[in-house]
Protein backbone atom coordinates (compact mmCIF):
# COMPACT_ATOMS: atom_id res chain seq x y z
CA UNK A 1 0.00 0.00 0.00
CA UNK A 2 1.07 3.41 -0.75
CA UNK A 3 1.55 6.21 2.01
CA UNK A 4 -0.84 9.19 2.40
CA UNK A 5 0.20 12.11 0.20
CA UNK A 6 1.43 15.05 1.87
CA UNK A 7 -2.03 16.89 1.51
CA UNK A 8 -4.01 13.77 2.74
CA UNK A 9 -1.50 13.65 5.83
CA UNK A 10 -2.44 17.12 7.02
CA UNK A 11 -5.96 16.61 5.96
CA UNK A 12 -5.90 13.68 8.54
CA UNK A 13 -4.19 15.10 11.07
CA UNK A 14 -6.48 18.00 11.62
CA UNK A 15 -9.44 15.66 11.38
CA UNK A 16 -7.53 13.57 14.20
CA UNK A 17 -7.00 17.09 16.36
CA UNK A 18 -10.80 17.93 15.52
CA UNK A 19 -12.29 14.17 16.81
CA UNK A 20 -9.35 14.71 19.55
CA UNK A 21 -11.23 18.02 21.17
CA UNK A 22 -14.29 16.60 20.30
CA UNK A 23 -14.13 13.69 22.86
CA UNK A 24 -12.04 15.47 25.62
CA UNK A 25 -15.08 17.94 25.78
CA UNK A 26 -17.34 15.67 25.78
CA UNK A 27 -16.34 11.88 27.12
CA UNK A 28 -16.56 12.17 30.73
CA UNK A 29 -15.48 9.35 33.16
CA UNK A 30 -14.68 6.28 31.61
CA UNK A 31 -17.99 3.78 32.41
CA UNK A 32 -17.06 0.40 30.67
CA UNK A 33 -18.46 -1.62 27.92
CA UNK A 34 -22.48 -0.40 28.01
CA UNK A 35 -23.45 -1.59 24.76
CA UNK A 36 -25.02 -4.44 23.92
CA UNK A 37 -22.92 -6.67 21.23
CA UNK A 38 -23.27 -9.86 19.45
CA UNK A 39 -20.01 -11.39 20.09
CA UNK A 40 -19.26 -13.27 16.98
CA UNK A 41 -18.34 -17.54 17.55
CA UNK A 42 -15.53 -18.39 15.74
CA UNK A 43 -17.68 -19.51 12.21
CA UNK A 44 -15.29 -19.27 9.13
CA UNK A 45 -17.88 -18.73 6.25
CA UNK A 46 -19.08 -16.36 3.80
CA UNK A 47 -21.81 -14.50 6.02
CA UNK A 48 -18.60 -12.87 7.93
CA UNK A 49 -17.08 -10.67 4.74
CA UNK A 50 -20.66 -8.47 4.70
CA UNK A 51 -19.48 -6.54 7.71
CA UNK A 52 -16.08 -6.09 5.28
CA UNK A 53 -14.94 -3.20 3.58
CA UNK A 54 -14.23 -3.85 -0.09
CA UNK A 55 -10.96 -4.29 -0.23
CA UNK A 56 -10.19 -6.91 2.63
CA UNK A 57 -12.83 -8.67 1.31
CA UNK A 58 -11.33 -9.32 -2.18
CA UNK A 59 -7.65 -10.23 -0.63
CA UNK A 60 -10.03 -12.89 1.33
CA UNK A 61 -12.07 -14.29 -1.81
CA UNK A 62 -8.95 -13.77 -4.02
CA UNK A 63 -6.96 -16.02 -2.00
CA UNK A 64 -9.98 -18.29 -1.95
CA UNK A 65 -10.37 -17.93 -6.18
CA UNK A 66 -6.60 -18.53 -6.52
CA UNK A 67 -6.43 -22.04 -3.70
CA UNK A 68 -4.85 -24.89 -5.90
CA UNK A 69 -4.02 -23.41 -9.02
CA UNK A 70 -0.26 -24.30 -10.67
CA UNK A 71 1.55 -24.12 -13.23
CA UNK A 72 3.98 -26.69 -14.71
CA UNK A 73 5.78 -26.34 -17.47
CA UNK A 74 7.55 -28.73 -20.13
CA UNK A 75 11.01 -26.80 -21.44
CA UNK A 76 10.91 -29.85 -24.52
CA UNK A 77 7.28 -29.08 -25.64
CA UNK A 78 7.71 -25.75 -24.94
CA UNK A 79 4.22 -25.81 -22.90
CA UNK A 80 2.82 -24.34 -19.91
CA UNK A 81 -0.24 -26.18 -18.25
CA UNK A 82 -2.62 -25.10 -15.87
CA UNK A 83 -3.68 -27.35 -13.36
CA UNK A 84 -5.99 -27.45 -10.09
CA UNK A 85 -5.82 -29.40 -7.75
CA UNK A 86 -8.62 -30.29 -5.25
CA UNK A 87 -9.43 -33.29 -2.91
CA UNK A 88 -6.59 -35.47 -3.88
CA UNK A 89 -7.56 -34.87 -7.55
CA UNK A 90 -5.85 -32.67 -10.32
CA UNK A 91 -7.64 -31.13 -12.93
CA UNK A 92 -5.81 -29.85 -15.90
CA UNK A 93 -7.77 -26.21 -17.14
CA UNK A 94 -5.29 -24.77 -19.75
CA UNK A 95 -2.68 -25.72 -21.85
CA UNK A 96 -0.64 -23.65 -24.22
CA UNK A 97 2.39 -24.18 -26.56
CA UNK A 98 4.16 -21.59 -27.73
CA UNK A 99 5.29 -20.22 -30.56
CA UNK A 100 8.91 -20.08 -31.79
CA UNK A 101 11.37 -17.34 -33.22
CA UNK A 102 9.98 -17.89 -36.78
CA UNK A 103 6.49 -17.98 -36.01
CA UNK A 104 6.94 -14.64 -34.05
CA UNK A 105 9.55 -13.21 -36.54
CA UNK A 106 6.65 -13.95 -39.24
CA UNK A 107 4.41 -12.07 -37.17
CA UNK A 108 6.17 -9.29 -37.13
CA UNK A 109 4.80 -8.34 -40.60
CA UNK A 110 1.33 -7.74 -39.19
CA UNK A 111 2.64 -5.60 -36.62
CA UNK A 112 3.97 -3.56 -39.14
CA UNK A 113 1.12 -3.08 -41.12
CA UNK A 114 -1.42 -2.33 -37.95
CA UNK A 115 0.93 0.49 -37.31
CA UNK A 116 -1.21 2.50 -39.81
CA UNK A 117 -4.36 2.75 -37.53
CA UNK A 118 -2.14 4.17 -34.44
CA UNK A 119 -3.77 7.84 -35.64
CA UNK A 120 -7.32 6.46 -35.43
CA UNK A 121 -6.97 4.46 -32.42
CA UNK A 122 -4.43 6.40 -30.42
CA UNK A 123 -6.96 7.45 -27.87
CA UNK A 124 -8.48 4.54 -26.78
CA UNK A 125 -5.40 2.85 -26.49
CA UNK A 126 -3.49 5.06 -24.37
CA UNK A 127 -7.57 5.05 -22.22
CA UNK A 128 -6.93 1.16 -22.29
CA UNK A 129 -3.54 1.33 -20.68
CA UNK A 130 -5.11 0.35 -17.53
CA UNK A 131 -8.12 -1.53 -16.36
CA UNK A 132 -10.54 -0.44 -19.19
CA UNK A 133 -13.81 -0.55 -16.61
CA UNK A 134 -15.92 2.24 -17.95
CA UNK A 135 -15.54 0.09 -21.85
CA UNK A 136 -17.71 -2.47 -20.34
CA UNK A 137 -19.75 0.04 -18.19
CA UNK A 138 -20.52 1.09 -21.98
CA UNK A 139 -21.91 -1.85 -23.11
CA UNK A 140 -23.66 -3.38 -20.54
CA UNK A 141 -25.35 -0.51 -18.40
CA UNK A 142 -22.75 -0.61 -15.51
CA UNK A 143 -22.96 1.88 -12.77
CA UNK A 144 -21.47 2.23 -9.47
CA UNK A 145 -23.91 3.32 -7.38
CA UNK A 146 -26.04 0.10 -8.57
CA UNK A 147 -23.53 -2.32 -9.08
CA UNK A 148 -21.38 -2.05 -6.44
CA UNK A 149 -20.88 -6.17 -5.86
CA UNK A 150 -20.40 -6.48 -10.04
CA UNK A 151 -17.63 -3.99 -9.85
CA UNK A 152 -15.86 -5.89 -6.89
CA UNK A 153 -16.52 -9.18 -8.95
CA UNK A 154 -14.60 -7.29 -12.19
CA UNK A 155 -11.78 -6.02 -10.04
CA UNK A 156 -11.46 -9.89 -7.97
CA UNK A 157 -11.08 -10.96 -11.85
CA UNK A 158 -8.86 -8.87 -12.45
CA UNK A 159 -6.70 -8.98 -9.55
CA UNK A 160 -6.99 -13.82 -9.64
CA UNK A 161 -5.66 -12.91 -13.38
CA UNK A 162 -2.71 -10.83 -13.25
CA UNK A 163 -0.45 -13.37 -11.27
CA UNK A 164 -1.63 -16.48 -13.41
CA UNK A 165 -0.65 -14.26 -16.58
CA UNK A 166 3.23 -13.06 -15.73
CA UNK A 167 4.11 -16.65 -14.43
CA UNK A 168 3.03 -17.72 -17.94
CA UNK A 169 4.83 -15.03 -19.27
CA UNK A 170 8.39 -16.16 -17.44
CA UNK A 171 7.91 -19.09 -18.87
CA UNK A 172 7.72 -18.27 -22.27
CA UNK A 173 9.57 -15.13 -21.93
CA UNK A 174 8.64 -13.86 -26.00
CA UNK A 175 10.41 -10.86 -27.07
CA UNK A 176 8.53 -7.38 -27.96
CA UNK A 177 8.27 -6.22 -31.73
CA UNK A 178 10.50 -3.61 -31.12
CA UNK A 179 13.06 -6.03 -30.31
CA UNK A 180 12.92 -6.98 -33.76
CA UNK A 181 13.35 -4.36 -35.88
CA UNK A 182 13.47 -0.63 -35.19
CA UNK A 183 10.93 0.46 -37.40
CA UNK A 184 7.71 -0.62 -35.22
CA UNK A 185 8.68 2.13 -32.60
CA UNK A 186 5.78 0.95 -30.47
CA UNK A 187 3.65 4.54 -29.65
CA UNK A 188 3.61 3.67 -25.98
CA UNK A 189 6.18 2.30 -23.58
CA UNK A 190 6.69 -1.01 -24.58
CA UNK A 191 6.09 -3.02 -21.18
CA UNK A 192 8.66 -4.78 -18.76
CA UNK A 193 7.74 -8.43 -19.37
CA UNK A 194 7.37 -10.90 -22.08
CA UNK A 195 5.05 -10.58 -24.30
CA UNK A 196 3.03 -13.87 -25.34
CA UNK A 197 0.26 -14.57 -24.27
CA UNK A 198 -1.22 -10.51 -23.77
CA UNK A 199 -2.49 -9.59 -20.87
CA UNK A 200 -4.80 -7.09 -22.45
CA UNK A 201 -6.30 -9.80 -24.29
CA UNK A 202 -6.71 -12.37 -21.38
CA UNK A 203 -8.12 -9.94 -19.19
CA UNK A 204 -10.38 -8.71 -21.94
CA UNK A 205 -12.13 -12.02 -22.60
CA UNK A 206 -12.43 -13.16 -19.36
CA UNK A 207 -14.17 -10.04 -18.28
CA UNK A 208 -16.30 -10.41 -21.68
CA UNK A 209 -17.22 -14.14 -20.62
CA UNK A 210 -17.42 -13.37 -17.17
CA UNK A 211 -20.10 -10.52 -17.35
CA UNK A 212 -21.85 -12.99 -19.87
CA UNK A 213 -22.36 -15.72 -18.17
CA UNK A 214 -23.41 -13.37 -14.80
CA UNK A 215 -25.69 -11.25 -16.85
CA UNK A 216 -27.04 -14.98 -18.58
CA UNK A 217 -27.39 -16.20 -14.83
CA UNK A 218 -29.62 -12.81 -13.82
CA UNK A 219 -32.04 -13.36 -16.84
CA UNK A 220 -32.01 -16.46 -18.31
CA UNK A 221 -33.18 -17.52 -21.67
CA UNK A 222 -37.29 -17.86 -21.94
CA UNK A 223 -38.72 -19.59 -24.61
CA UNK A 224 -37.26 -18.15 -28.14
CA UNK A 225 -35.84 -14.77 -26.62
CA UNK A 226 -32.52 -15.10 -25.52
CA UNK A 227 -30.51 -14.77 -21.92
CA UNK A 228 -29.48 -11.64 -21.24
CA UNK A 229 -25.76 -12.22 -21.33
CA UNK A 230 -26.22 -14.23 -25.18
CA UNK A 231 -27.80 -10.89 -25.89
CA UNK A 232 -24.74 -8.86 -24.95
CA UNK A 233 -22.25 -11.54 -26.19
CA UNK A 234 -21.32 -10.09 -29.69
CA UNK A 235 -20.66 -6.09 -28.34
CA UNK A 236 -18.72 -8.32 -25.48
CA UNK A 237 -16.40 -10.10 -27.49
CA UNK A 238 -15.92 -7.40 -30.04
CA UNK A 239 -15.05 -4.66 -26.93
CA UNK A 240 -12.40 -7.29 -25.72
CA UNK A 241 -11.24 -8.35 -29.26
CA UNK A 242 -10.83 -4.74 -30.04
CA UNK A 243 -8.51 -3.93 -26.42
CA UNK A 244 -6.37 -6.53 -27.79
CA UNK A 245 -6.17 -5.40 -31.46
CA UNK A 246 -5.46 -2.20 -30.17
CA UNK A 247 -2.09 -3.27 -28.36
CA UNK A 248 -0.94 -4.50 -31.74
CA UNK A 249 -2.33 -1.26 -33.25
CA UNK A 250 0.35 0.59 -30.63
CA UNK A 251 3.52 -1.79 -31.83
CA UNK A 252 4.13 -4.14 -28.40
CA UNK A 253 1.96 -7.14 -28.88
CA UNK A 254 1.73 -9.76 -32.06
CA UNK A 255 -1.74 -11.11 -33.26
CA UNK A 256 -0.55 -14.72 -31.79
CA UNK A 257 -0.24 -13.11 -28.65
CA UNK A 258 -4.19 -11.82 -28.85
CA UNK A 259 -5.33 -15.59 -30.18
CA UNK A 260 -3.31 -17.20 -26.55
CA UNK A 261 -4.57 -14.25 -24.76
CA UNK A 262 -8.52 -14.73 -26.11
CA UNK A 263 -7.90 -18.80 -25.06
CA UNK A 264 -6.66 -18.08 -21.41
CA UNK A 265 -8.80 -15.37 -20.52
CA UNK A 266 -11.76 -17.47 -21.76
CA UNK A 267 -10.58 -20.51 -19.74
CA UNK A 268 -9.84 -18.28 -16.05
CA UNK A 269 -13.62 -16.83 -17.03
CA UNK A 270 -14.71 -20.24 -16.86
CA UNK A 271 -12.99 -21.30 -13.77
CA UNK A 272 -14.12 -18.24 -11.89
CA UNK A 273 -18.31 -18.79 -12.29
CA UNK A 274 -17.36 -22.54 -12.16
CA UNK A 275 -15.82 -21.90 -8.45
CA UNK A 276 -18.65 -19.53 -7.91
CA UNK A 277 -21.16 -22.05 -8.72
CA UNK A 278 -19.52 -25.27 -8.16
CA UNK A 279 -20.06 -25.84 -11.93
CA UNK A 280 -17.73 -27.23 -14.61
CA UNK A 281 -14.81 -26.57 -16.47
CA UNK A 282 -13.45 -27.77 -19.70
CA UNK A 283 -9.72 -28.09 -20.25
CA UNK A 284 -8.80 -25.82 -23.13
CA UNK A 285 -5.38 -25.70 -25.19
CA UNK A 286 -3.80 -23.63 -27.58
CA UNK A 287 -1.54 -24.67 -29.98
CA UNK A 288 0.60 -22.37 -31.98
CA UNK A 289 2.36 -24.09 -34.56
CA UNK A 290 -0.99 -24.13 -35.91
CA UNK A 291 -1.42 -20.27 -35.95
CA UNK A 292 -0.83 -19.84 -39.48
CA UNK A 293 -2.69 -19.24 -42.72
CA UNK A 294 -3.28 -22.43 -44.95
CA UNK A 295 -0.25 -21.36 -47.26
CA UNK A 296 1.83 -21.13 -44.07
CA UNK A 297 1.51 -16.78 -44.32
CA UNK A 298 1.24 -15.02 -41.05
CA UNK A 299 -2.09 -15.78 -39.62
CA UNK A 300 -3.98 -12.39 -37.93
CA UNK A 301 -6.40 -12.47 -34.79
CA UNK A 302 -9.70 -12.96 -35.65
CA UNK A 303 -13.22 -13.85 -33.53
CA UNK A 304 -14.26 -15.99 -36.06
CA UNK A 305 -11.74 -18.72 -35.63
CA UNK A 306 -13.38 -21.36 -33.85
CA UNK A 307 -13.12 -21.82 -30.28
CA UNK A 308 -14.76 -25.01 -28.88
CA UNK A 309 -13.13 -27.76 -31.15
CA UNK A 310 -11.31 -30.82 -29.92
CA UNK A 311 -8.18 -31.07 -31.72
CA UNK A 312 -6.80 -29.74 -34.92
CA UNK A 313 -7.01 -25.98 -34.65
CA UNK A 314 -5.39 -23.51 -32.95
CA UNK A 315 -7.82 -23.38 -30.25
CA UNK A 316 -9.33 -26.50 -28.53
CA UNK A 317 -11.73 -27.29 -26.12
CA UNK A 318 -12.12 -30.73 -24.60
CA UNK A 319 -16.14 -32.65 -24.95
CA UNK A 320 -16.20 -33.51 -21.18
CA UNK A 321 -16.12 -31.42 -18.53
CA UNK A 322 -15.09 -31.96 -14.77
CA UNK A 323 -17.16 -30.57 -12.15
CA UNK A 324 -14.76 -28.30 -9.71
CA UNK A 325 -16.12 -27.49 -6.02
CA UNK A 326 -17.83 -24.52 -4.97
CA UNK A 327 -15.88 -21.53 -3.08
CA UNK A 328 -18.02 -19.87 -0.05
CA UNK A 329 -16.47 -16.84 -0.20
CA UNK A 330 -16.38 -16.57 -3.99
CA UNK A 331 -20.05 -17.98 -4.53
CA UNK A 332 -21.07 -14.98 -1.99
CA UNK A 333 -19.41 -11.99 -4.00
CA UNK A 334 -21.26 -13.70 -7.40
CA UNK A 335 -25.01 -14.29 -5.42
CA UNK A 336 -24.51 -10.43 -4.78
CA UNK A 337 -23.81 -9.65 -8.21
CA UNK A 338 -26.66 -11.36 -9.35
CA UNK A 339 -28.73 -9.30 -7.07
CA UNK A 340 -27.87 -6.19 -8.54
CA UNK A 341 -29.41 -7.17 -11.99
CA UNK A 342 -33.23 -7.22 -12.61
Amino acid sequence: MSGMSGMGAANALASADALTLSRAAIVGPFQGPVLQVKWPTFNDNEQNLKRWAPEPRLFAIDFEAREGVSLETDNRRRTATLVYSHRGRSDTLVTLTGPDERLIQQQLQLVAAYADLRPDRSLEIVEQMGYPVAFWSSVIGLTSHRHAKTLQLIELAYNVAAPIIQRIKVAFSITRPDEFSPQIQAMIATPGHGAWPSGHATEGFLIAVLLQKLLDAAAPPQGTQPGNGEACREQLQRLAARIAVNRTVAGVHYPIDSAAGRLLGTALAEFIVARATGGKVHERGFHSALFREADGAPKDFSLDDPMDLPSGQPYTRAAQGKRVPEGPLLSWLWQEALKEWP
